[in-house]
């Protein structure tokens, strides 16, 4: 049986918390239910997980991003063309 729109935000949300570092609790397990809820009530169309997504940073404190900066620096090149 397909998933529904319901079904996939939830795991979507899930997901993204667990893989920014968030513990899967109750709490947090209610909290995203509350986030799904609101973007049904509040939200129309058919991209439910994504507008779940986009809502999280106003239901949690997501760990900020730590990226290094690239090694070798980057450089801006050409692949051998020249006009002729």
């Amino acid at each position: 049986m397909p998933e529904t729109q319901c079904q996939q935000a939830l795991e979507r949300v899930l997901t993204y918390l667990r893989d920014s570092g968030i513990d899967l609790n109750a709490d947090t397990c209610r909290q995203v239910l509350r986030l799904v809820d609101k973007a049904l009530t509040v939200g129309d169309g058919p991209d439910l997980p994504g507008r779940c997504i986009d809502r999280v940073p106003e239901y949690f404190n997501l760990p900020a991003m730590d990226i290094p900066p690239p090694a070798p620096p980057l450089e801006r090149g050409h692949i051998g063309y020249y006009p002729p």
